[in-house]
């Protein structure tokens, strides 16, 4: 047996406590992964009351209940509700890929609590948008940037 002081076992477990804690955390990262490749998260926080949404051509405004635009525009407090509702629960997946060269939409949803508005660059990608947000890209399947903003009608 190997003569060592009281002090040096105590080392001796510690490393190998160490070394014993970085073994399974490394295995169970490589046998599971990570988990968030291609998981969907929300565009704006769950929680989060959305209070402002400025487009290009229209800024919707909440006023207690119930939403109106600025400048005023023929538009029913039907679709205003659905726009809002549609930004309150979109979820988009990381994505990899180039971005359009068309040009972005930008859109800035400004929430309650928070003292800057959050900035988003929509493009048009065929049947989904493409968001790049804080220097990251996400896509939106299945909805257009047609269906997220307002233009404001004749």
């Amino acid at each position: 047996m190997i003569r060592l002081s009281k002090k040096a076992w105590n080392n001796v477990l510690i490393f190998s406590m160490i070394l014993m804690i970085l073994l399974f955390n490394t295995t169970n990262n490589i046998l599971v992964g990570d988990g968030e490749e291609n998981t969907p998260q929300r565009l704006l926080p769950e929680q989060s009351s959305l209070v402002t949404l400025q487009t290009p051509q229209v800024t919707i405004e909440q006023i207690g209940q119930g939403w109106r635009t600025n400048p005023p525009a023929n538009i029913s407090e039907a679709k205003l509700q659905e726009v809002v509702t549609r930004w309150q629960n979109l979820t988009m997946e990381a994505f990899d890929g180039t971005l359009p060269n068309s040009m972005p939409v930008v859109v800035i949803a400004w929430l309650a609590g928070e003292n800057s508005g959050r900035v988003f660059q929509l493009y048009n990608n065929g049947a989904h948008t493409v968001v790049l947000h804080q220097q990251q890209q996400f896509i939106v399947r299945n909805i257009t940037v047609d269906q997220l903003i307002l233009s404001k009608e004749p």
